[in-house]
């Protein structure tokens, strides 16, 4: 077990390293860069943002955040890649939090954190004087498994109750996904696109209910959600809800060209909702450039991204609750897992995902994989509140 400071594209990092899993954290935004296997040639199977971006207080930064649309959402593309955290606001600020600097979903991910090595990994911790929260993130390696243990813990310094947005914003892109040769696969049921369309080249209908995988497009036939990156020049945003049968949520990137894939596991109970963005070289404004392809598979508490009012108005959705609740002087924890498999060309379409104290099982319509993971679900369900 390694942990090691690094400058990753002119920002401050850390490295973890079980000699099998490699994971690289940025100590601006919190944001988990890179996750891959440790060996040489390795694919990073997080999304890497392919504009410039830069730390809290580098010198860039202002003439970036002007550039990428000023704030409070050039503030979150300064920083943005790989996987970020949306806490405690899921899409824009409102007037008053925007003239406090609140950036586009919340402080987190646009503040210093404090990191320290931990025995089997490292844990961060981020203040939100706005918000009057803080967040700890601690991120342990498995021991001989290619798989990280992430518990992250809410904390209330305010003087009354908050509703709170709290998402994981798991972004993947190339080389893991490439158009024709990857799937995603995800324990989802019902789902409605978001209503707000995209900027004139939305791939999907407005505000229209369906179930997971197929989505109605907006000239009436039925899109596989399952395959990204379909049609170019477009984009869309949907929100999803974890089925309510399975304790334990997943997600699974494939690409069984590059023989890996990535996969997240998390208790439905602290994250019911997967947030699902796609970006195929749609948006002409500076970052995209239409050049950008990305896709969002976020978990979290919240549908969509549309900010705290909306959120509000929208209230329970598919009789599933939108936000969470966070107590005066109380805390909230939350744990999840990410790991990447090695996976045969012939898996095909997958099944099911099979979570135990031992293993991983990634079950396909042809082939299966089991990954070590030694204590994942107890890990997962040792408890939600603190």
């Amino acid at each position: 077990m390694s942990v090691q400071p690094e400058r990753w594209n002119r920002r401050d990092a850390l490295r973890l390293s079980n000699g099998v899993i490699e994971a690289l954290v940025l100590t601006g935004g919190g944001h988990i860069a890179e996750l891959r296997l440790a060996r040489p040639s390795a694919v990073n199977c997080l999304w890497t943002a392919p504009w410039p971006n830069a730390d809290p207080g580098d010198p860039r930064l202002p003439a970036l955040i002007a550039a990428y649309g000023a704030d409070p959402a050039g503030a979150f593309l300064a920083g943005f890649t790989g996987h970020a955290i949306c806490l405690d606001l899921f899409g824009m600020p409102d007037g008053d939090e925007a003239a406090r600097g609140v950036a586009l979903h919340g402080e987190a991910a646009t503040r210093w954190w404090d990191f320290k090595p931990a025995p089997s990994g490292c844990a961060g911790r981020v203040e939100m004087p706005v918000a009057e929260l803080s967040f700890e993130r601690a991120i342990s390696l498995a021991e001989g498994a290619p798989l990280i243990c992430v518990t992250e813990t809410v904390t209330n310094h305010g003087t009354a109750d908050r509703d709170i947005h709290w998402v994981q914003h798991l972004s993947l892109g190339p080389p893991l996904l490439a158009t024709g040769s990857s799937r995603i696969f995800a324990s989802l049921d019902r789902a409605k696109t978001w209503p707000l369309g995209y900027e004139g080249r939305e791939l999907l209908r407005d505000n229209a209910e369906f179930t997971w995988p197929h989505a109605p497009s907006v000239t009436g036939e039925s899109v596989d959600l399952r395959i990204p990156f379909q049609r170019l020049r477009t984009g869309f945003v949907a929100a999803a809800r974890v089925d309510p049968s399975e304790e334990i949520g997943w997600i699974v990137a494939a690409n069984p060209e590059l023989g890996v894939a990535l996969f997240c596991c998390f208790r439905r109970e602290d994250f019911p909702w997967v947030a699902i963005w796609e970006e195929n070289r749609a948006r002409r404004g500076s970052p995209w450039n239409k050049t950008t392809q990305v896709r969002g598979m976020e978990f979290g508490t919240t549908p969509m991204p549309i900010g705290r009012e909306a959120i509000r108005r929208l209230g329970p959705l598919f009789d599933t609750p939108v936000s969470r609740t966070i107590h005066t002087r109380a805390s909230l924890q939350a744990r999840y897992a990410i790991g990447i498999a090695e996976i045969p060309r012939n898996t095909g379409d997958l099944t099911r995902v099979e979570i135990a104290d031992s293993a991983v099982s990634l079950i396909g319509s042809s082939a299966s994989v089991k990954v070590p993971a030694p204590g994942l679900r107890g890990f997962l369900l040792k408890g939600a509140q603190a």
